[in-house]
């Protein structure tokens, strides 16, 4: 399934239920990373969040995510923890990450634009020494 196919899935499912998502983008900064990067960062990614979180490369130098039922804080706070076993696993990388909640105002494509738009500004943001 891709991720486009399991955002708008999602996207109907929270519009029945009420129980609306976030889209994550995650990044090394200046989309600088190797092949190999990318496909670790995936993995660490994967498995530091839930097995019902969908997980997926996208565009080589980013991975995409479906936060399902999870918005605000408890997002926030699972995407910390990516970053931080990221950090610990891949210490040569320098991640960016944008997060957006999906709505039932807009489509989850929407979503999707902010995240990515959160992704660049959080690059501009000076790590933590």
């Amino acid at each position: 399934m891709t991720f486009e196919e399991f955002a708008a899935r999602e996207w109907g499912r929270a519009q029945r239920s009420g129980r609306w998502f976030s889209i994550a983008r995650i990044a090394p900064v200046g989309w600088r990373a190797l092949d190999e990067e990318i496909d670790a960062l995936a993995c660490v990614v994967e498995a530091h969040l839930r097995r019902t979180d969908f997980v997926q490369r996208k565009r080589d130098r980013e991975v995409s995510v479906v936060l399902v039922e999870t918005l605000g804080a408890s997002a926030g706070a699972a995407l910390e923890r990516v970053r931080e076993n990221a950090v610990k696993r891949l210490p040569e990388l320098q991640l960016r990450i944008g997060c957006a909640p999906a709505r039932p105002d807009q489509q989850w494509q929407e979503a999707w634009r902010w995240a990515g738009r959160l992704l660049v500004a959080d690059a501009a943001v000076p790590a933590a020494a």
